[in-house]
């Protein structure tokens, strides 16, 4: 009850403020900036999933086992099948190669099948009826009501295809598609002994259920069986998914930190605003025991009251973010979990009691008036304390950043600021010292270097506070807008396959007609398979990861070339030599499979051996859409290879009449339209522009905790000094100047280094985590600097209004 009163006793006075803010503010900051990312999240990986019509796919080449089949009940997913396969579709003395799929359940179950004139269904068509792709429709030339002849069977055309979720995923077969209903497979006798089929199982439901079904069937998989969800189908998808969950655990890592300073410097502001209180219970008689539960009492109170409110101010918060945007977001933001309110809990916890909580306790060990006099020393047990307290809070915020890379670099970057703003700090105030005649500024020398650790605690803060809030906009401005400029509007969003070397002039000239523009890049693809590496024959069983057993099983496609291309970057060995054999291998697929430079790979190219030594590992902007390959072969490797053309160009939205053109003048050619993935990789990074302007309040917010804790850290000693000078004599208009220079000399030092740390760090986050080319922001020094002086400004004039209205015996007698 006595820690209770006393708790209450403290609000009503003030003395828990700075602490208590520090607490609500990173506790609602991670909290909200927290839930709101999962919740981002959560949705853009819903969203991503449309492209493959389900949240997973078990493919296999054979008919799905009822061992997987059952294996989905208990977990209570949705589920549909899938089986595609090549056949000739024929009308009238016409025939035309294309992708025939079967469906049964309520196909699709993420994204959307639409029918022209019908708009979106779920589910197979008729018995005896089939949908058509509109090229096929036009190839064959019939319309809706039409007949084709599929196998021994003719189907009604009962519909055209308008839009087909999981077209841009599905790249094993590549012709036109037609759609029919399962129970009618058997019946065109197209299906038997070693037939190409690839069948699917789909399942879509809650993320939790979908991840346990996938670990619980990985193990259960057979030969020429594979499971995977969207972002091992799609590498574009899935690097825009991976770079959106670096920007928004970035965004979290920074508030965390900010918050995690401010809760240093008030932990150690309310300990030390305890000692007369302590010095007076013991002075009554009260025992050490007792003052340690009272002020042990007192601390989980403060956190408990924190805990609460921060929570709500968080939950609330990130509420109004959801909902202000929901006009944006293609579907409603789903709950929440309760894990990052606890997260910021857990933080807020591990900070508040590895700081202030021995140095409380050694209060109570003190005596009273070793206390009044402030001849405090440091708790034996100190450093074990904070050492501890900082490994669990650096655990942390490791988990929070999700990457040890990024944690690393914000971490790194933030103790060489400090280093530097030490320096730089250290040597401002000796050249002011030594170049500086007028009075004002020699006394604010001499107060610094008086306090010099004070000072330097107050240097530090500012420091790490601009730099967090100078980081989030280099973030939210140069990093989000190389990424934008990544997609530039007129980005590829069709694919050109099986041309033929003599159809490229002809080809090319047809893609202008179309309203193409320039020359299409052209580029050659010769199909392969993988077969050996340094004389060994390549094994599925070799390797345990899924993606390697995928890899390693089938067929490459293969292309040469004499120079990098332009949106591939060298990682390692030399570029190809065109008088010497050799292979350019990309560099995730070279870790995947274990390849290095200086291996040989065997290539089995149509029968014939192709053998060469790796020389180089490259890296491929694969979100860039434009045609890459895996492995990139010098030209003789490939001089009597059977070689076609393969190209990526741009059409507007609603081009269907151009791509029927194309499609009518050159049959042979296969065109597929990306537009759906890149739509995709488009939505995913304006939702991350959205979230990441809302979430910066609450950055900003931290950031501000963070100066504001710093300055009642250090508003005692100096309220003493401005005392003494005032005893002396000193007008106000000079304790002004002092403090104005004070500021200024702490601002402008922090500022800039500030400024330079937060350049540094972005361009190395977004070189070495985010994959984005971002130049040095020389701008960002220059108005750090200026915001340094300018908050020095704003606390000259709010410490000189405050000190107006006290006199010296005021200061001296409370100084905070």
């Amino acid at each position: 009850m006595l820690a209770l009163r006393q708790f209450l006793r403290g609000l009503r006075a003030g003395h828990y403020r700075t602490l208590l803010l520090a607490l609500i503010v990173t506790i609602a900051a991670l909290t909200a900036v927290g839930l709101f990312a999962e919740r981002m999240q959560r949705l853009m990986n819903t969203e991503s999933n449309n492209l493959l019509a389900a949240d997973a796919v078990l493919t296999a080449d054979h008919v799905i086992p009822l061992a997987a089949l059952a294996s989905v009940q208990p977990y209570g997913l949705q589920t549909a099948q899938t089986a595609a396969f090549p056949s000739m579709v024929g009308a009238g003395d016409a025939a035309v190669l294309a992708s025939v799929k079967a469906i049964s359940g309520p196909y699709p179950l993420r994204g959307k099948l639409l029918l022209q004139g019908q708009g979106r269904v779920s589910g197979p068509p008729p018995a005896g009826e089939v949908w058509l792709d509109p090229r096929l429709a036009t190839r064959l030339q019939l319309a809706t009501g039409g007949t084709v002849r599929l196998g021994s069977r003719d189907f009604r055309i009962a519909a055209l295809i308008d839009k087909e979720p999981d077209t841009a995923i599905d790249f094993s077969s590549l012709q036109p598609r037609l759609i029919m209903n399962a129970v009618d497979l058997q019946s065109t006798g197209l299906i038997g002994f070693g037939s190409r089929v690839k069948y699917r199982l789909l399942a879509a439901g809650p993320q939790q259920q979908v991840a346990a079904w996938k670990l619980a069937l990985k193990p259960q998989l057979a030969r020429g069986e594979r499971l995977e969800d969207v972002r091992e189908a799609q590498p574009q998808v899935k690097v825009a998914l991976e770079r959106a969950e670096h920007f928004l655990r970035l965004v979290t890592l920074l508030a965390a930190t900010l918050s995690g300073v401010a809760i240093l410097l008030a932990a150690r502001r309310h300990a030390a605003s305890r000692a007369d209180a302590v010095a007076l219970f013991v002075t009554l008689g009260a025992h050490r025991a007792q003052i340690r539960w009272l002020l042990l009492g007192e601390l989980l109170l403060l956190f408990g009251a924190a805990a609460v409110l921060g929570g709500l101010v968080g939950w609330g918060a990130q509420t109004v973010l959801a909902w202000s945007i929901q006009a944006q977001l293609p579907a409603p933001l789903g709950p929440g979990s309760v894990l990052p309110w606890l997260t910021s809990c857990a933080f807020g916890a591990v900070l508040l009691v590895g700081v202030a909580g021995p140095s409380l306790l050694q209060l109570a060990a003190t005596p009273p008036l070793k206390v009044l006099r402030r001849e405090l020393t440091a708790p034996p047990r100190l450093w074990l304390a904070l050492l501890l307290s900082g490994s669990a809070a650096l655990a942390l915020l490791w988990w929070v950043a999700g990457s040890l890379k990024l944690a690393g670099l914000v971490a790194g970057g933030i103790v060489v600021a400090l280093l530097l703003a030490g320096v730089i700090g250290w040597a401002l105030v000796r050249a002011w010292a030594s170049l500086s005649s007028d009075f004002a500024a020699r006394i604010a020398v001499r107060q610094l270097l008086r306090r010099r650790w004070l000072a330097a605690a107050q240097l530090a803060a500012l420091t790490i506070g601009l730099l967090g809030v100078w980081l989030l906009t280099s973030v939210e401005g140069d990093l989000l807008r190389a990424w934008q400029n990544k997609l530039p509007p007129d980005a590829p969003n069709q694919f050109a396959l099986n041309i033929q070397p003599e159809q490229a002039a002809d080809f090319g000239k047809a893609l202008r007609g179309v309203g193409v523009p320039g020359e299409p890049q052209l580029q050659p693809m010769i199909r392969g398979r993988w077969v050996a590496k340094n004389g060994q024959p390549v094994k599925p069983e070799q390797y345990a990861e899924e993606r390697a057993k995928q890899l390693a099983e089938r067929e490459f496609n293969l292309s040469w070339g004499e120079q990098l291309r332009v949106d591939n970057q060298l990682k390692a060995g030399v570029p190809l030599d065109p008088k010497q054999p050799g292979f350019s291998v990309e560099s995730g697929l070279a870790e995947t499979l274990g390849i290095k430079i200086g291996d040989t790979l065997d290539f089995d190219v149509a029968g014939t051996p192709v053998s060469a030594k790796v020389v180089n590992l490259r890296q491929v902007d694969w979100d860039s859409f434009k045609v890459n390959f895996f492995v990139v072969g010098t030209p003789e490797l490939f001089r009597n290879a059977p070689t076609s053309l393969i190209t990526s160009f741009h059409l507007p939205p609603g081009s269907n009449q151009q791509v029927a053109q194309l499609s009518r003048q050159f049959p042979s050619v296969t065109l597929i339209d990306v537009g759906a993935v890149l739509a995709e990789v488009r939505r995913v990074l304006d939702l991350v522009s959205g979230a990441l302007r809302l979430v910066f309040a609450f950055c900003l917010a931290a950031g501000i905790t963070v100066l504001l804790a710093a300055l009642e850290t250090t508003a005692p000693e100096r309220h003493r000094e401005i005392a003494v000078l005032r005893a002396l004599g000193a007008t106000r208009s000079q304790i002004g100047a002092i403090l104005w220079r004070e500021g200024a000399a702490i601002g402008a030092a922090a500022g800039l280094v500030a400024g330079l740390a937060a350049s540094v760090c972005g361009w190395a986050i977004g070189k070495t985590v985010l994959e984005l080319q971002v130049g040095f922001n020389w701008g960002l020094p220059f108005y750090s600097t200026i915001t340094g002086l300018l908050l020095a400004g704003v606390v000259t004039a709010w410490e000189r209004r405050r000190l107006a209205r006290a006199t010296a015996l005021e200061l001296i007698r409370d100084p905070g």
